[in-house]
């Protein structure tokens, strides 16, 4: 009768004990779960946060970059100018020797206090190393010319981009 009696309280200490083990590993297994959970609502938080805000930059980027203005009209005083100014830049500092010209556009940037700067803006082919490379011809109390991307061109407002301007600066280049 010892005997059994010992068994039983053996059997009860150790159910007891694999209960409170359990009742532990539930705890942490909740306690786990939850904080996956957690984890995984801030990444999808953070993640939307960061979706829309990078939506807003691309519309803002979309309209604030290179308007195209059919209203406007640049006088051809200035027109002829900017490209007169650039084909002599081109001409006066080789290398790179353009040999050809495309995407050629004429428009302006607004200063804060409202007046235009006008620009011409393109791409020429360079004789030395065979690629496209863009251009910015400003006009200022004289002129200044930069090679490769600017942000003057995606800033401006452009008004003249027919493709008769190439021509035109192709044939100022090689007059």
């Amino acid at each position: 009768m010892q005997c059994v009696k010992n068994f039983v309280i053996g059997y009860v200490r150790t159910t007891t004990q694999t209960t409170k083990q359990n009742n532990k590993l539930n705890n942490e297994m909740t306690k786990q779960i939850f904080k996956n959970t957690l984890k995984t609502f801030a990444f999808i938080f953070f993640m939307s946060a960061i979706i829309c805000c990078n939506s807003n930059n691309k519309v803002e980027t979309k309209n604030s970059s290179t308007a195209i203005s059919e209203n406007e009209s640049i006088p051809d005083t200035i027109v002829q100018f900017l490209i007169i100014s650039a084909s002599n830049d081109f001409r006066n500092h080789q290398p790179p020797t353009p040999i050809d010209f495309r995407n050629v556009k004429i428009g302006y940037i607004k200063s804060p206090n409202s007046e235009k700067t006008f620009l011409l803006c393109g791409e020429f082919l360079s004789q030395e190393n065979k690629e496209w490379t863009e251009f910015t011809t400003i006009k200022t109390s004289g002129y200044e010319q930069y090679l490769g991307k600017t942000q003057y061109c995606q800033d401006a407002t452009m008004v003249l981009t027919d493709e008769n301007l190439s021509v035109e600066l192709k044939n100022k280049l090689t007059e």
